[in-house]
């Protein structure tokens, strides 16, 4: 995955001449309002290598939504298809998160370890909260060797050691491993194990088509992904390592690999589940934790200007997309280039998941993400009205 300026471009020049893309003219399938800009959107797909996805777009009265399919390799996107939405799963986490703290089970300004008692006496662990965590303040870096850990049951206590660079509150520092937390924290105050957790609070009540449960799920519902460069012939993938073992019961020491991104759902489940924060978080959370998730709580420094964090919410501020602000998240993960954003004044929401694409970055936005952004908002919702 291109993470440096460098890598970057050497990633995007290599692109045309070694990656796998829809083909000259992709499958493409238009439900409810009409594209009025369709060939602009296919140049998209085309130019970013999309192989197969799923795209929404709402005004908040009508909605388009856009199938389409790949040559090499062969697939189409269906309207139900699930996809893993990657990092779009933290949205979801801090969401349940907030629902317990209304209900008085968490705080999120309570050190972590009041919740993971075998935390106490980690360095690495002292003065964090949980609002740090959502956040991406608390100062913990992802630890080498962390999916493998994960696959092999290996305690959270274990692999934490020398995995703090900065103190708690000190900056953003990005890290999965924290979200992961998380979901230990979760397991912790309710006793259940994590994926039942989503399930009743914030699922079902959604009526959401969603879990966190790769295990349960059967592989001709799941978008298969493959990794467009470097592209290996027929490897694809639905269930991870990890989401193939099923998840028998809570373990807060060893289940910190769900809830930063391991969300399977499709693409109107998605929808309402901007929709709900879009509405002030009816019917499932109060006005007042919808808009700390919406404040601005770090940013992401010199790499990435136009970008910020609120709690588990990417924030965009970047005048040639928008006056106003945009609020969601993307999703990397095993090729797929996921985004699922809402324009603040207007309500305009623009969501694509897909079976793979560039990874290409502008700063640490994608570029698939943000050339998708400004098609919707300077060239396709200007002609709906």
């Amino acid at each position: 995955m291109p993470t440096t300026k460098t890598k970057n471009w050497l990633y995007r020049a290599a692109l045309p001449l070694l990656a796998p893309g829809p083909g000259k003219h992709p499958p493409l399938e238009v439900q409810g309002h009409p594209l009025e800009t369709e060939k602009a959107f296919l140049r998209l797909i085309r130019r970013h290598h999309v192989l197969g996805s799923a795209t929404l777009l709402s005004d908040g009265s009508r909605q388009s939504l856009v199938l389409t399919g790949s040559d090499r390799p062969r697939r189409m996107a269906t309207e139900d298809v699930l996809f893993r939405v990657a990092s779009i799963t933290k949205t979801a986490t801090t969401m349940v998160t907030l629902i317990l703290a209304e209900q008085g089970r968490l705080n999120l300004d309570y050190p972590v370890t009041e919740y993971l008692p075998d935390g106490r006496g980690i360095p690495e662990m002292k003065g964090i909260t949980l609002r740090e965590l959502l956040s991406h303040t608390s100062g913990l870096a992802d630890p080498p060797g962390l999916e493998a850990a994960l696959e092999s049951g290996v305690p959270w206590t274990n692999v934490i050691s020398h995995q703090r660079p900065q103190a708690p509150g000190a900056g953003f520092r990005y890290s999965n491993f924290g979200f992961g937390l998380v979901g230990c924290v979760l397991e912790a105050v309710t006793g259940e194990p994590v994926h039942r957790v989503f399930d009743e609070t914030l699922f079902r009540p959604l009526e959401m088509n969603a879990t966190l449960d790769a295990f349960s799920l059967p592989e001709g519902a799941i978008m298969p992904v493959t990794r467009i460069f470097p592209w290996r012939k027929g490897l694809e993938l639905k269930k991870t390592p990890l989401g193939r073992k099923p998840i028998s019961g809570p373990d807060s020491l060893r289940h910190y690999g769900y809830t930063a991104g391991s969300m399977y759902t499709d693409i109107a489940s998605l929808h309402r589940m901007l929709s709900c924060l879009q509405a002030g978080g009816v019917p499932v959370l109060s006005e007042k934790s919808v808009q700390d998730m919406c404040r601005q709580h770090a940013t992401y420094g010199a790499l990435s200007p136009t970008l910020s964090y609120g709690l588990g919410l990417l924030m965009i501020r970047d005048p040639e997309l928008s006056t106003c602000r945009l609020l969601g998240h993307q999703g990397f993960a095993y090729g797929c280039a996921d985004g699922a954003f809402w324009e603040e004044d207007t309500g305009y929401t623009v969501i694509m998941l897909n079976g793979g694409a560039s990874e290409a970055r502008t700063g640490r936005l994608g570029l698939l993400n943000r050339d998708l952004l400004a098609w919707a908002l300077r060239e396709e919702f200007p002609e709906w009205s």
